[in-house]
């Protein structure tokens, strides 16, 4: 494992404040609010937020794994952002594809 693979989804609490302040890009598909923000460090992050209404804990920490998954398979890291991704009930019930296909879908566009 990498420097960047360790840390994709930590981050503190001014540097969550300046992603909010810096926002690009937003795209909402689906349930699933993308939002893009100029990367801080030498590598993108993902900051993933599930509100408790989105469901139980397990299906919270479910959609949290496959997104984090679906960014470092796909080397999402690589590119000039970080993202912020808000979970709203909807995204709850997706499949592991139908998410991959928006994150994708979205991390093709430009910023």
């Amino acid at each position: 494992m990498n420097k960047a693979s360790k840390n994709l989804s930590k981050f503190t609490k001014k540097e969550v404040q300046q992603l909010f302040k810096n926002i690009k890009k937003k795209n909402q598909i689906l349930g699933i609010k993308i939002l893009r923000s100029p990367r801080i460090l030498d590598f993108g992050r993902i900051l993933i937020i599930t509100p408790k209404k989105t469901g139980n804990a397990a299906k919270r920490n479910l959609i949290r794994r496959r997104l984090k998954s679906i960014f470092y398979e796909n080397k999402l890291y690589d590119l000039e952002y970080d993202w912020i991704i808000i979970i709203e009930k909807p995204a709850i019930g997706l499949s592991f594809k139908q998410i991959k296909d928006v994150i994708l879908a979205i991390a093709n566009e430009e910023i």
